[in-house]
């Protein structure tokens, strides 16, 4: 996923646009695994900033994922803004950035990662599953007690009792 930017640093122009339309299944970065249920299309563009190249942009795919609530399969569509910086030089939050060209793919995980939703739900109102016995409530009530108190809780029943 390497964009050429020979254009910007010999100064022939000011930005380049670019789209790319990346086919893979998965995104794997260390313990972070996403599956990719459509293509990641990335547009945006880069300018010239002194000696970096400032690329902005979005990213736009729909990854599968699990209710956190009931645990059916959700597919959940992501659209991301990204403004992200690359040079020669190292530091914090700044890609590195090869003689005429620069990696995108790391940018890319990194957004997609940041963005991943923390909870994932089929619909809003999702009523879970039953604790006890596993029922998915959206399908329907069971027969199962609601007000069973782990008995080692118990003793705090009463101490709001007084007030």
């Amino acid at each position: 996923m390497f964009l050429d930017i020979t254009d910007l640093i010999k100064k022939k122009t000011d930005e380049k646009e670019f789209s790319l339309e990346i086919n893979r299944d998965m995104l794997k970065r260390d313990d972070f695994e996403v599956k990719l249920i459509s293509p990641l299309i990335v547009k945006g563009k880069a300018t010239l900033d002194g000696e970096d190249i400032i690329v902005k942009g979005s990213i736009e795919t729909s990854i599968k994922s699990f209710c956190a609530r009931c645990l059916k399969s959700v597919d959940y569509p992501l659209n991301i803004n990204f403004e992200e910086r690359f040079s020669k030089k190292q530091g914090e939050d700044i890609y590195p950035m090869l003689e005429d060209r620069i990696d995108l793919e790391d940018m890319i995980v990194d957004n997609v990662i940041l963005s991943y939703p923390l909870k994932v739900l089929c619909k809003e109102d999702c009523k879970g599953l039953c604790p006890e016995c596993g029922l998915d409530l959206n399908e329907g009530q069971c027969d199962c007690l609601k007000d069973v108190i782990d008995p080692r809780l118990e003793a705090l029943k009463s101490f709001f009792k007084g007030e």
